[in-house]
């Protein structure tokens, strides 16, 4: 489509042109300006990196407990922001032309690229200019514009594609496999229960305040609202947990739905704008066509996670890569962010494979990997989780005071109270249900904890910002960013004090709480004695389906993936033996051969003992 520019705006753009080589000139100069000045923001933003890295050893070093490094990069954000906002700092004197469709056509949809001619002075020839949408743009009628601030505003594809896969994987790739499935069965109870109720509870409280301050908003709106701020992030909680050695069954309850309840949110907010964006009014059927939505994407992206991280686990089993750390390491890391672009590419979610991919990689993969390439990968995916999150809870707080975007302190105040109700709303009665059946029961003092550790993060912020078309979704998107920010430093800070106050046990008579990833060499679920695990270790012994896949991960899985003992050859049945012994690597071999000539000596040993 043809543009013309409106009246005046053209000959006020050119007027300073006076010979054909002057448009030239003054194309290049303003390219190397913002040049120095996207120089200028990398430089800014590195070196609030060192300063966040240097606070976090400081709180570290003297255990600074009531605000955690991710509360101080909120509070470095906004006084970057603020800066910006109140200040000449980054201020360049610009022009902007405003243009319209030609002869009085309309458009309905704005274009991604924008085609401008531009003759030059004294001459009949033109130059063409391509200018691209800018994510989270607003109009601006001075004639200097603020190019600080709004390079600030960053695409949410940015969050999406390159800041949270690595910290998503890396949730997925350090889980603590011992304590997270022992509690398993409550752990998905609160991702999926508990997400769910999280979201609805979320939207019908505001509903119903909105309704009562008229406030315009829609229960469909509200909805997605409620689905989007479902997401908690307590890293600020863990962390003090990890400080104060609470009770490990405590901190695997909060990690582990923190760890899943991303995924949750990010389907769950998916399918409720999908369908919002395509009917007025949310019937009965929709609800089911959502439910069965929501089945077909989430545990479709979660096989296609598995998937991509069993091939990997094979490739590095049947190749001697590790004898190159480097290429192994190389491949580890692409193939587990092939994962997030896959699913994204066959429409599923990529949080949710990246997710999964990275628990069983960190199952199968990781045992297969050299010494080298084991810790690097985990020392790479933990070093670029804690950059990313810490870039986006900085973006959070420098974005709250540039943000041109629409504001509702009413908003803001009900959706504080009723994200707060709602966890409540759902964690007492349904710990009340689990704990009918499990052991031990989730005590009423870490009920009290679990509803306090309801922080919201990256995920929120990042789904909030990926639509703000709306006064109603830039609302949104504003008050997700004052909610994060006072979880993080209202319920982060204070939760030693809750620890105290509720009378939880910690320090040296509790069981170590887990800091560290552990190595599936020391985990309960690869202790083999023969071909029989040890009874008693394994935690989910009660269980019934999960003894069943322990015992089929045993027999099964760990042999064709990895290269542990025992072989398939020992664990299937006899006429499977050809096949089994091609997929038995000589490595496996050879383990199996060391250990017999281990078990040798400490069986004559024992014989000797027994004579005597």
């Amino acid at each position: 489509m043809r543009t013309q520019p409106a009246d005046g705006s053209y000959h006020h753009f050119t007027r300073t042109m006076r010979d054909e080589n002057d448009l030239e000139i003054e194309t290049e100069k303003r390219a190397n300006m913002r040049h120095q000045l996207d120089s200028m923001i990398m430089l800014v933003f590195t070196a609030m990196f060192v300063v966040i890295v240097v606070t976090a050893w400081f709180f570290k070093h003297y255990k600074i407990r009531f605000l955690h490094e991710s509360g101080v990069t909120l509070i470095y954000g906004l006084i970057l922001g603020l800066i910006l906002r109140y200040t000449e700092f980054g201020t360049i004197e610009s022009q902007t032309l405003e243009v319209r469709p030609q002869n009085g056509s309309n458009i309905y949809v704005p274009p991604d690229y924008l085609r401008l001619q531009v003759s030059k002075p004294n001459s009949n020839d033109t130059m063409h200019f391509h200018y691209e949408m800018a994510a989270g743009f607003y109009s601006d009628t001075d004639l200097k514009e603020r190019h600080m601030e709004r390079k600030t505003v960053f695409s949410p594809e940015i969050f999406f594609n390159v800041l949270l896969p690595p910290v998503i994987f890396n949730a997925g790739y350090s889980l603590k496999k011992r304590h997270f499935f022992r509690n398993i069965g409550s752990i998905l109870s609160f991702v999926f229960i508990g997400c769910t109720l999280s979201s609805i509870f979320t939207s019908l409280i505001m509903f119903m305040f909105s309704w009562v301050f008229r406030l315009g908003f829609t229960f469909i709106e509200l909805l997605f609202f409620g689905a989007v701020i479902s997401a908690t992030d307590p890293v600020t909680v863990l962390a003090v947990f990890s400080e104060m050695n609470v009770d490990v069954d405590l901190y695997a309850l909060v990690f582990g739905e923190s760890a899943l309840n991303d995924a949750v949110a990010i389907v769950l907010s998916g399918i409720v704008d999908h369908f919002t964006s395509h009917t007025a009014v949310f019937a009965v059927s929709d609800l089911f066509a959502a439910c069965a939505e929501f089945g077909y994407v989430f545990f479709g992206s979660l096989f296609l996670g598995c998937f991509v991280g069993c091939t990997n686990a094979l490739i590095t089993k049947f190749t001697d890569i590790n004898d190159h750390p480097l290429l192994e390491s190389a491949l580890f890391i692409l193939v587990s962010y092939i994962s997030f672009l896959l699913a994204e590419v066959v429409h599923f979610t990529g949080i949710v494979a990246v997710l999964f991919c990275g628990i069983c990689q960190a199952h199968y993969t990781f045992n297969n990997l050299s010494e080298e390439s084991q810790a690097r990968t985990k020392q790479f995916f933990e070093a670029i989780s804690f950059l990313a999150e810490s870039f986006i809870f900085l973006y959070i707080g420098v974005s709250l005071p540039t943000s041109r975007a629409e504001w509702s302190i009413i908003f803001v105040v009900v959706a504080i109270i009723a994200t707060q109700l709602s966890r409540a709303l759902w964690v007492y009665p349904l710990c009340t249900v689990l704990n009918m059946k499990r052991k031990p029961k989730i005590e009423r003092n870490h009920q009290h904890m679990i509803v306090w550790a309801g922080l919201r993060g990256a995920v929120p912020f990042a789904l909030a910002s990926r639509n703000t078309a709306t006064a109603h979704r830039q609302i949104m998107q504003s008050t997700t960013s004052i909610l994060v920010i006072f979880t993080v430093l209202v319920n982060g800070g204070l939760a030693g004090w809750m620890i105290e106050r509720l009378g939880i046990k910690h320090g040296q008579n509790q069981p170590q709480t887990p800091t560290v990833p552990e190595s599936d060499q020391d985990d309960d679920m690869n202790i083999f004695n023969g071909n029989q695990r040890r009874s008693g270790r394994n935690p989910w012994d009660k269980a019934f389906l999960p003894r069943k896949w322990y015992n089929f991960d045993a027999v099964f899985m760990k042999p064709l993936l990895t290269n542990a003992n025992p072989t398939l050859m020992e664990t299937l049945p006899g006429f499977c033996e050809p096949l089994a012994r091609c997929l038995t690597t000589e490595k496996q071999l050879r383990n199996r051969e060391l250990k017999r000539t281990q078990e040798v000596p400490s069986s004559l040993e024992e014989e000797s003992k027994t004579t005597e």
